[in-house]
C-alpha cells in the first residue's frame, strides 16, 4: 500500500462508517485499521476508513441490481431484476464467499476476545477467592487496637505489682 494519510479521529470514522467508536478501537486492535496518535489524539488512515466502507457496501449488497426500466408509461420507474450474465453469476459468487469469509472472521475474532474475557473472569474469580481466605484468618483492625490496649495496661499493673514487690 502505498503512502497512508492519516487525517480522520475515531469518532468521525464511526460516524461514517455507522458504527460505534468502540468497534472502530477493535479494528485498531486487531490491525484492520493503522493509526497514529498526535497530542494524545488518535488518527486513522482516511484509505483504510474509505476500503472498510467500501467493505461494508459490499457486504450490504444482495446480489440484485435496480435498473431503470424504458418505456411509454414507466419511464420513470425502476424494478429489481437478477444479474443475468454467466460471469456476473460467478461474479456473485464469488462476493458471496468474500462475505461469508469476512463473516466467519468476524465470528472467529469474537470467540478469541469471549475466550479472552472468559480466562481473565476466571482468574480474577481466582484471586478472589485468595483473598477472602486471607481476610478470614485476619484480625479486623478495631479488635486488633482494642486487644493492643488491654495488652498495655495489663502489662503496666504487672509491672507496678513488680515494682511494689522488690519494694
Amino acid at each position: 500500500m502505498s503512502q497512508l494519510t492519516y487525517s480522520i479521529s475515531r469518532e468521525a470514522a464511526a460516524s461514517y462508517l455507522s458504527v460505534s467508536t468502540r468497534t472502530i478501537d477493535r479494528y485498531v486492535k486487531s490491525g484492520k485499521l493503522s493509526y497514529k496518535k498526535v497530542a494524545n489524539k488518535v488518527i486513522l488512515a482516511k484509505e483504510q476508513v474509505d476500503e472498510l466502507k467500501d467493505e461494508f457496501a459490499m457486504l450490504h449488497q444482495d446480489g440484485y441490481q435496480t435498473e431503470v426500466v424504458s418505456g411509454d408509461e414507466r419511464s420513470s420507474s425502476t424494478s429489481v431484476q437478477p444479474m443475468s450474465s454467466h460471469n456476473s453469476n460467478n461474479a456473485t459468487i464469488r462476493q458471496l464467499d468474500q462475505k461469508m469469509d469476512k463473516f466467519f472472521d468476524l465470528i472467529r475474532e469474537k470467540d478469541g476476545n469471549l475466550e479472552d474475557k472468559n480466562k481473565m473472569i476466571f482468574v480474577l474469580q481466582q484471586k478472589l477467592g485468595e483473598m477472602e481466605g486471607r481476610l478470614k484468618h485476619m484480625i479486623a483492625l478495631p479488635e486488633y487496637h482494642e486487644e493492643k490496649q488491654q495488652l498495655v495496661h495489663d502489662k503496666e499493673k504487672l509491672e507496678q505489682k513488680v515494682r511494689e514487690l522488690h519494694k
